[in-house]
């Protein structure tokens, strides 16, 4: 058996028999989706889970440091998510966390290491963290946070007592001595802080107040005492290198999609069932009758020029500690990212989306923050929370923009489809078939659907529609010269560039070979004479063509040779599947006779004519070449050693059935003067139009 030192993080789900009974189906479709995020922070911090075991979860790491911050990290995105339910409903993680000497087997951890986890793990707090003395003393001059010491615990199955320390908030058993009256606003900041509170305070009050609207009415009754006038600080744990947050003031948001403030309806419900939980202050009244809700904040309004107030704060710089609006939050969370305070800024973009508002560069920077800290997926399930809580546009456009590939670009067509108002998704659809997101796969459909959103971006613009999308005005130009180059480029492709395959004909001996020349790579060529049954697949080359991944096909095809004329349709896949067309392709026997002979004819002038220097044939010139290609030809004149070119060549008619034989009988050979040394040629083709002179030496 192999031993080794590891630092080992036990975990499960407080009340998780409570929750399956009560909803089964829903708590282990969450369950499964908060084990991917939980599973996703274990592996990028190096950790590895060596069990499970139906809502718990064992894993080892190499690193007490690492395993503690994954732990509060782990903690702080679930406390995110768990903003988007009731409190009834939310689903918190206990966990507990040593180092030890343990034994691997087939994969699987056993020893005191493992035992000590499960059992400071019964010791945290819904939602806290419970770690060894070992773990404190590895970690304690390594990571900003404040311990708090619960010394010796008597657990069991362990013979020694375990000294164990609390990390984070400890909702439950509330010491009612760091419980403070509520201010005006509905919150202020006990005289420690704890280490996930502060801004996350102001988003609970926000979730209590603007996603309150949005639940059923049973569920809106039982939360009224959660309103931002109610809400009951929990028990600190102060971060060593962070002075106390300064009290935090927050309003009820508005609804409206729109930014038009709104009003509130207030509950007239005070039943005991819903009043507050009494205060230290309020301790003696409660125990004669219960206390009334206090009435909440109105909302804040919104600045009467949003972007101007932002614009302002980020000139003055620093932290806005009493954040209100939409503008403050916002230049919080950018100044907490400036700083590298990830978690600050973090909670500070999810109390702006509380807002609902229709603005989408801040949700951008969200999305972008959480991409780094939970990866894609988890930033989809973070988003896809908000959306279900949130009537804003924005934060559903933004959702759709986590997937990959043609997914998220099928997602941000419906999400166009069904937001037509919400203009700034038309930059970001045009984005999605751009060069720079396709590359050489960019299709001439793909160029088409970008210029046509990035023209409809610009209109809108045009009629000064797109300010109120942006809190940051600077996001927006920087849209708009993007889009204006873009535009102009595409403009220019289209106007310069053959969009339509370029046909050809060429008579052989037993019919047509129809040749196409296709604008962009394609995986199928079809065709067909219209009227005449289902498209046809021309055959595929025994090569691969590497712009498609798929065999090139063959970008020809025969028609039969009495065929007189006939209304060809062809259509192609380009290289993302998708067909083009079909385009109509009319063909006539002539027209097409007269354009292929010509093309050749044009293609070998020095061929024209030819000379014989042995006698007697040294004074005859040989013109068969002309009289292959004659259906082309109206008149073939010719001139010797620079003399006038009057002098004309018989040519015989053109024959359909077999245009390029030689005549029988025909001798395509003209008598010349003895010792001419040079001929010159002019040809007259069958449309009236003339050749330039030829000159042909012996």
């Amino acid at each position: 058996m192999k031993r080794k030192i590891a630092a080992i993080l036990a975990a499960d789900v407080a009340g998780y028999s409570r929750l399956v009974a009560e909803d089964e189906e829903e708590t282990l479709r969450r369950l499964g989706s908060y084990r991917a995020v939980f599973d996703d922070f274990i592996s990028r911090s190096g950790g590895r889970i060596f069990n499970t075991a139906g809502d718990a979860v064992m894993a080892e790491f190499p690193s007490a440091v690492e395993a503690v911050r994954c732990a509060i990290d782990i903690q702080e995105s679930m406390r995110t998510r768990n903003l988007a339910y009731t409190q009834s409903r939310r689903m918190d993680f206990r966990m507990g966390l040593t180092i030890g000497d343990v034994v691997e087997r087939d994969g699987d951890l056993l020893g005191d290491g493992v035992n000590i986890a499960a059992r400071l793990e019964g010791l945290a707090q819904p939602g806290g963290i419970c770690i060894s003395q070992t773990v404190h003393d590895a970690v304690a001059n390594k990571i900003g946070v404040e311990f708090k010491d619960i010394g010796a615990q008597e657990v069991k199955n362990i013979p020694r007592p375990v000294h164990a320390f609390l990390i984070g908030p400890q909702p439950t058993a509330v010491d009612r001595s760091t419980v403070v009256q509520l201010g005006p606003h509905g919150t202020a900041a006990p005289s420690r802080a704890p280490l996930y509170a502060g801004v996350a305070v102001a988003v609970l009050a926000l979730v209590a107040g603007g996603w309150w609207l949005l639940r059923p009415a049973p569920e809106r009754a039982s939360t009224i005492a959660a309103a931002p006038a109610a809400i009951t600080p929990t028990p600190p744990v102060v971060v060593a290198t962070r002075p106390p947050p300064a009290p935090i003031t927050i309003a009820r948001p508005p609804v409206q999609v729109d930014q038009t403030p709104t009003t509130e309806t207030k509950s007239t419900d005070n039943s005991p069932a819903n009043a507050p939980e009494p205060t230290k202050d309020t301790a003696v009244a409660a125990n004669t009758a219960p206390a009334a809700p206090t009435p909440p904040a109105a909302p804040a309004p919104l600045p009467a020029d949003p972007a101007e107030a932002f614009k302002t704060l980020a000139e003055r710089g620093g932290i806005v500690n009493d954040p209100k609006t939409a503008p403050e939050f916002y230049h919080n969370a950018r100044s907490y990212e400036t700083r590298g305070d990830a978690v600050n800024a973090r909670r500070a973009y999810v109390a702006f989306a509380g807002l609902k508002l229709n603005v989408i560069d801040p949700m951008l920077r969200l999305a972008a923050l959480l991409r780094v800290q939970e990866g894609r997926g988890g930033a989809r399930e973070m988003l896809s929370d908000l959306a279900s809580a949130s009537p804003a546009a924005a934060i559903r456009a933004v959702h759709a923009l986590q997937f990959d590939g043609a997914d998220r670009r099928a997602r941000m067509e419906r999400f166009v489809a069904e937001n037509a108002d919400f203009l700034p998704a038309r930059y970001l659809l045009a984005d999605e078939y751009s060069e720079d997101r396709l590359g050489s796969q960019q299709t001439l459909a793909d160029r088409k659907k970008e210029l046509e959103n990035l023209t409809l971006f610009l209109n809108a613009d045009r009629d000064g529609k797109l300010q109120p999308f942006f809190m940051d005005h600077s996001v927006l130009a920087e849209w708009l010269d993007k889009a204006r180059k873009r535009q102009a480029s595409l403009e220019s492709f289209m106007k310069t560039a053959s969009t339509v395959p370029v046909v050809s004909y060429m008579r052989h001996a037993t019919g047509w070979i129809v040749s196409l020349g296709l604008a962009e790579a394609a995986s199928e060529i079809a065709w067909r004479i219209k009227g005449d049954g289902d498209f046809r697949s021309t055959a595929t080359l025994p090569n691969i063509d590497t712009r498609t991944g798929k065999p090139m096909p063959l970008p020809t095809f025969e028609l039969p040779a009495d065929i007189e004329t006939a209304d060809i349709e062809v259509k192609y896949r380009d290289a993302s599947g998708e067909w083009v067309g079909p385009f109509d392709m009319p063909f006539e026997w002539r027209a097409a006779l007269v354009k292929s002979q010509r093309q050749i004819l044009d293609q070998f002038k020095t061929g024209w004519v030819a000379f014989r220097n042995e006698a007697p044939w040294q004074d005859l010139l040989y013109y068969s070449h002309l009289v292959s290609y004659r259906c082309a030809i109206s008149k073939a004149e010719v001139g010797f050693d620079g003399g006038p070119v009057t002098t004309e060549l018989k040519i015989p008619a053109c024959n359909r059935k077999d245009p390029h034989a030689l005549p029988a009988n025909f001798l395509p050979t003209f008598k010349m003067q003895p010792g001419v040394k040079a001929v010159t040629v002019k040809l007259t083709y069958a449309d009236g139009t003339e050749s330039e002179p030829v000159q042909i030496r012996r």
